[in-house]
């Protein structure tokens, strides 16, 4: 999943850069979740079918600047990184390095440089601890 993540955070990346090339025509990029196609993007594909097997119900189009966003969040609460399946762009086996500072010492008692200090059994116990998995 961390490969398919880091793709597609390069191909986001890849289309805001394109989107900001200095042409007369700004494009709107949008990114289109699978059994979320709005019309207008189904109409440009003539043989075009729904499939029973993709669920529908996601959000529709995403304004490319916010999905990307996603991606470029460092720090998240004890909450959203507790949260199965955690944030998009997140190391799962390093989901304490992206509390803030402040909460960190406050769930931890330590810095993160200290807590990077600990022995890798007593980081799991921790990690363990505050459901950090």
């Amino acid at each position: 999943e961390t490969d398919f993540v880091e793709r597609y955070k390069l191909t986001l990346q890849t289309a805001l850069a394109y989107s900001e090339l200095d042409t007369k025509e700004k494009p709107d990029m949008v990114v289109v979740n699978a059994g979320a196609e709005p019309t207008e993007f189904k109409c440009l594909f003539p043989w075009w079918k729904d499939r029973e097997d993709v669920p529908a119900g996601k959000p529709g189009p995403t304004p490319l600047d916010e999905e990307l966003k996603k991606f470029l969040q460092t720090e998240f609460t004890l909450q959203e990184l507790q949260a199965k399946p955690p944030p998009i762009g997140c190391d799962p086996l390093r989901l304490e390095q992206y509390l803030s500072n402040t909460e960190f010492k406050a769930i931890f008692n330590m810095s993160k440089k200290e807590f990077l200090n600990l022995q890798a059994w007593k980081q799991i116990k921790l990690k363990q601890k505050h459901d950090l998995f």
